[in-house]
């Protein structure tokens, strides 16, 4: 690291704003993934921002529909599920969907949002997990699923733009002028990760999630009754937690839960770690 006293140098933020932020690839990723969570944290007061990278105009069977259409839709679509779940704000960044990499543009877009919300949180996707797949000899009748390449690519930006341009003020000092001082992101949840250490209790935000899926009406369709589904994934979910953790839900959201800052483990800072729901229910 490069000397924070030198004569000039900008201190970084790390006081948070925003409990947390939800950065997923397409409309309805973060949906699937952290709906219950957000909408449990929202219902305690917490402000939530939820981040889609994409455009969302390759969720169509329809080779036909116009894009631009499509992605109003899906944007329409996820507005809704934010209100159902009781998000505060979400933004769209509108890279092309299918399209996704990791470079200084997507970088800096994330980059800003990250300073704007200044979020203790980042809730994203596991780059690291490409494939999930059952062993065919064990589950003969289950196929794999090949981790979508905006995924992998969205956890990776996410990760570069939280460290280091997130808290270097030399990376993207235009930001500076524009009012977006250095932040230190406290913590991130990665999730679909098959390293999950921290499971969160959603039990009573379950129908809220199934209902915030049920938005998107473009993927499912109007006539969509996603509840039994979602209880069932969130039942396997906890049945997991309760394995790992010997913790007791009935419904249960799972991250890889990894630190990045302490608050108060710095000398001279007299900043106290607030207390969150999510490390009642990890520990």
């Amino acid at each position: 690291m490069a000397d924070r006293n030198a004569p000039g140098a900008i201190e970084v933020i790390k006081v948070p704003d925003y409990e947390a932020m939800v950065i997923g690839a397409h409309p309805d990723d973060a949906d699937f993934a952290a709906a219950g969570t957000s909408a449990l944290w929202a219902r305690q007061g917490k402000k939530i921002v939820w981040v889609i990278m994409t455009d969302g105009t390759e969720g169509t069977e329809v080779p036909s529909m116009v894009d631009r259409e499509l992605m109003m839709v899906r944007e329409q679509e996820q507005r809704l599920a934010c209100e159902v779940l009781g998000v505060q704000a979400v933004e769209f960044l509108r890279f092309q969907d299918g399209h996704l990499v990791n470079n200084d543009e997507t970088r800096k877009a994330v980059v800003r949002l990250i300073r704007k919300y200044r979020p203790r949180i980042v809730i994203t996707h596991d780059p690291t997990q490409h494939i999930f797949a059952p062993d065919p000899d064990e589950e003969p009748d289950e196929t794999a699923y090949l981790n979508h390449p905006d995924h992998r690519a969205t956890g990776n930006i996410v990760l570069d733009a939280i460290f280091p341009a997130a808290v270097n003020p030399h990376a993207y000092r235009e930001l500076l002028v524009e009012g977006f001082l250095p932040y230190q992101v406290h913590e991130l949840y990665l999730f679909n990760s098959e390293h999950d250490n921290t499971y969160i209790d959603i039990s009573e935000t379950i129908e809220l999630k199934a209902r915030g899926l049920q938005c998107h009406v473009s993927q499912f369709g109007p006539q969509a009754n996603l509840l039994e589904g979602v209880k069932r994934w969130a039942a396997e979910t906890a049945r997991e937690a309760q394995q790992k953790k010997g913790l007791q839900m009935q419904y249960a959201e799972g991250f890889r839960r990894i630190k990045l800052y302490i608050p108060g483990k710095e000398k001279g800072n007299q900043e106290q770690p607030s207390e969150t729901q999510q490390e009642q229910a990890a520990h």
